[in-house]
């Protein structure tokens, strides 16, 4: 064989190994977005299907967007009525369903290019932006505004903010009408108590109410921690078991909550807290380790985390045994799962990219 035609080979081969990364696995069919540029950034469950929520292109970068759909195929476009500066290059990023539906929006923008956080309330048709003043989110004692939740008529946002105190901590805002909110950042239960940094980073609603993922700082050593409330007002702190780690995702169903998170220590671990008083059970580890999901559905517990730069889609049973890597059909810096009836729904993403979209049959081989 001559020398030029053994490179060519080697030439072809590797541009055949190099596409390879990118060939969806069979078990996964690619679905089309719900709009050119789509995306998407949480599914989550509404009557009938699920309701996703993200951003398309727009005249400014990105606009906020969100559908619904029932079987990933056919989608419904759900209005959106954006009304201050920042709401019309948002990004909708968390959402609550209760008796309304409520969402976060985020936007960058001024002289350091801080998020602009918005919120929505409407129906599975509607969503209006409701402006609010500016240091209800922002300003200078903001720290984070991070996720949204809804129980029965109470909605709920939780984050981080430097309170009256001094010493920034853990911090909610609550709605009982979806427009307006009352912020709660010097609660006793949920504020850094003297030589302690409080965060709270996730919520979901189950059994107990409301339940917050999130940790504290004590010296140099990081804590777990979750929050309940039944009602967004009253709050008991509950220290979980383990040091030099977070509590950073939750996810509910009727039943309980399963919480995870990861080691701080080098390389980071996951971790899976089944109960309140249960030691973690420790999952995949890398260099950076980064959750972004929980969803319960018996008898399983769905986590998309980013292990790497890479998302991975982890399945392990209710008592956080039996970790498994369900392969995603692309390597992708981003996933968020939903779940229909009889399906997975994943949307990836690389960042600042818009979204593929895929489904695969929940009786599909793993």
């Amino acid at each position: 064989m001559g020398r030029s035609l053994v490179v060519a080979l080697l030439s072809v081969f590797a541009l055949l190994t190099s596409c390879a990364a990118d060939v969806p696995t069979s078990e996964w069919r690619e679905l089309s977005l719900p709009a050119a540029g789509a995306r998407i950034l949480a599914l989550t469950p509404v009557d009938g299907g699920l309701l996703a929520i993200g951003s398309v292109p727009g005249p400014e970068g990105r606009a906020p967007a969100a559908w619904t759909t029932a079987d990933g195929s056919d989608w419904r476009t759900v209005a959106v009525e954006p009304h201050s500066p920042y709401a019309f290059q948002t990004e909708l990023i968390s959402v609550g369903i209760g008796d309304r539906i409520v969402v976060l929006g985020q936007a960058f923008g001024g002289a350091h290019s801080n998020p602009r956080m918005t919120s929505w309330s409407g129906t599975p048709t509607a969503l209006v932006e409701h402006p609010q003043a500016m240091e209800l989110f922002g300003g200078p004692h903001a720290i984070a505004v991070n996720a949204a939740a809804t129980l029965g008529a109470t909605d709920l946002l939780v984050g981080q903010w430097d309170g009256a105190s001094g010493r920034y901590g853990a911090a909610v805002w609550t709605s009982t009408d979806g427009v307006h909110w009352d912020r709660q950042a010097d609660d006793p239960a949920l504020a850094a108590p003297p030589g302690e940094l409080t965060g709270a980073s996730g919520v979901a609603t189950g059994p107990a109410g409301f339940v917050v993922a999130g940790n504290t700082l004590r010296g140099s050593a990081l804590f777990p921690l979750t929050w309940t409330s039944p009602d967004g007002r009253t709050w008991q702190r509950i220290d979980l078991p383990g040091q030099d780690s977070v509590a950073t995702r939750v996810g509910c169903d009727g039943t309980g909550c399963v919480l995870f998170g990861q080691t701080i220590t080098a390389p980071p671990q996951l971790l899976c807290w089944p109960t309140t008083t249960s030691s973690p059970t420790t999952g995949p580890s890398g260099a950076t380790v980064e959750v972004s999901q929980v969803l319960l559905r018996d008898p399983q517990v769905f986590t998309t985390v980013r292990i790497d730069g890479t998302a991975h889609l982890m399945t392990t049973n209710r008592d956080c045994t039996a970790w498994h890597d369900l392969a995603l059909p692309v390597a992708a810096a981003q996933a968020r799962l939903g779940i229909l009836a009889g399906a997975l729904l994943v949307a990836t993403s690389d960042d600042a990219t818009a979204s593929r979209l895929w489904l695969r049959r929940t009786d599909a081989p793993a």
